[in-house]
């Protein structure tokens, strides 16, 4: 069956209409391929169309959202694209979810405007044969470098007078950098310098000494065919053989149009009203070819037989009508109101849990760490940096913010715990059980500071070692901070030490 592949630059024009690169396969075999304007399309062979749209509005990315579980990701992720300014018009976005743990989860997201989708439906004949794959330009590259290793590759990627340089890892875009640069207006020989900058601010999984390295598209190393390098060789070799009828080079000239027959319709940003079509656009001939062997056969029993294949002819043109109404209807759905609800009142617990401590579970863990004999005059825990904020709710969400009192400066509660003279502790403190996954303090998150004030009996020798000893185990809770010992009596005429320090605890640990 025969595919129509067409790549389309958004912002080149040419008389009032939109150039693109087009080829005709038939599986991995090439039988027609050049440029011409959208309009001719209609006029060009192929059962089916898939296309590459390249606009400056596009987004390939690998994002990380705060999210509680897999089907409130692709929500969270259009509420990213909004919130911080991606997006400020309609789009489109398709997206994978890799994994969620701890209350974040990974994405692949490919995102395009509504206008640049619905003008490549306009200009393409879209009415009389499907659209099936709609992708980002930088999708279909991935897809192609995917179609000959599932290893990390760094693609230097030369289109219109700029470097992209992607990172593609199972043919999906992980990382990407774009460069621009005006050949007209600088030397030539700097393209070396752009591809050492990508390559230098790539992850290391990219950019290690050991990294494959491919470099695509019109750029200034097609003249000595310097495809590659880093042991990269065999990887341009396999792309030059995937189609037969084409000279290899024009694969890798143009990846965002041979990358198409590699694409996954998961990656597709067709509207589900218009999957639905494209399937019944494909099973409509089967059916009908079906329906048609099936009535030759049996002409001969009678009019029963064709009267059946014209209701089934008849049903399924009904079925794409009211799947075209059903497009239009899905697209002004919003996300139900109770998920929505679920989905603050989530965040809500989730803020609210990890800026707070559990007093008893972490005190129960300090007194676990003391040894027999040791006595805790004093202890005192403060709120430290953003745990000392307030929570404001902004259209159901909490956003931590200063205190409106004293705008200038933070208020810290500060909760002060006198320890009774000669209380030791206890195996069983009647504290509530719990088995928290404990972290140690990250700049900028909120946590708590624990201010200890403990003696240490004994001599000198016996108190230092029991001082170590103890501070040892005190890391295991938190990071300490201005750690004394000072060598006194602890009662008249018995020796000792004060060991006085600040523990410093993530809040969320207990």
């Amino acid at each position: 069956m025969k595919t129509l592949l067409i790549s389309m630059l958004r912002t080149a024009t040419a008389y009032g209409t939109h150039p693109v690169a087009f080829a005709v396969v038939s599986g991995r075999k090439v039988l027609a391929q050049g440029q011409a304007a959208i309009d001719e399309m209609v006029n060009t062979d192929g059962h089916s169309m898939r296309l590459s749209l390249d606009s400056p509005a596009n987004l390939t990315e690998r994002l990380r959202v705060r999210a509680l579980s897999k089907r409130f990701a692709p929500v969270l992720v259009q509420r990213h694209l909004t919130d911080n300014g991606t997006f400020t018009e309609r789009f489109r976005v398709r997206s994978r979810v890799n994994w969620v743990r701890q209350g974040e989860a990974e994405v692949d997201v490919l995102a395009m405007l509504e206008d640049d989708a619905e003008l490549a439906h306009e200009l393409l004949p879209s009415v009389t044969r499907p659209l099936t794959h709609l992708l980002t330009a930088e999708a279909a590259v991935a897809a192609l470098v995917g179609a000959v290793t599932s290893t990390p590759v760094l693609v230097h990627w030369w289109q219109t007078g700029g470097l992209r340089t992607l990172g593609v890892r199972d043919g999906r875009v992980v990382w990407q950098r774009m460069q621009s640069f005006n050949v007209g207006q600088g030397d030539l020989g700097q393209w070396k310098t752009l591809l050492d900058s990508a390559t230098s601010t790539a992850p290391l999984e990219f950019s290690g000494a050991h990294g494959q390295v491919l470099r695509l598209g019109k750029g200034p190393w097609v003249s000595d065919g310097d495809w590659a390098s880093n042991g990269s060789r065999d990887l341009v070799t396999k792309l030059q053989g995937l189609f037969q009828g084409v000279s290899g080079n024009e694969v890798l000239l143009q990846p965002e149009l041979y990358g198409l027959a590699f694409a996954t319709p998961s990656e597709s940003l067709i509207v589900n009203g218009y999957r639905q079509r494209v399937m019944a656009w494909h099973f409509a001939p089967w059916v009908a070819g079906t329906v048609a062997t099936v009535g030759a056969l049996l002409l001969g029993v009678g009019l029963w037989w064709h009267s059946q294949a014209a209701n089934t002819l008849a049903e399924l043109q009904q079925e794409q009508v009211s799947l075209a109404a059903e497009s239009q209807a899905l697209q002004k759905l919003k996300p139900p109101a109770e998920a929505v609800t679920a989905l603050r009142s989530a965040a809500w617990r989730e803020t609210a849990l990890g800026a707070n401590l559990r007093a008893d579970r972490f005190l129960k863990e300090l007194l676990t760490q003391i040894p027999s004999g040791v006595q805790v005059k004093e202890l005192r825990i403060s709120r430290n940096g953003t745990a000392a904020e307030r929570v404001r709710v902004v259209d159901g969400q909490p956003v931590l913010q200063a205190d409106a009192s004293d705008p200038g400066k933070r208020k810290t509660q500060v909760a002060k715990r006198d320890v009774a003279k000669g209380v030791q502790p206890v195996a069983d403190t009647g504290f509530t059980n719990g088995t928290p996954q404990r972290s140690m303090p990250v700049a900028g998150e909120p946590s708590f500071l624990v201010e200890l004030n403990i003696v240490v009996p004994g001599s000198y020798a016996q108190a230092k070692l029991k001082a170590e000893a103890l501070a040892e185990r005190l890391t295991l809770l938190g990071r300490l901070n201005d750690t004394q010992l000072t060598f006194e009596d602890t009662i008249k005429g018995e020796p000792g030490a004060r060991l006085k320090t600040k523990l410093n605890i993530a809040a969320g640990a207990f």
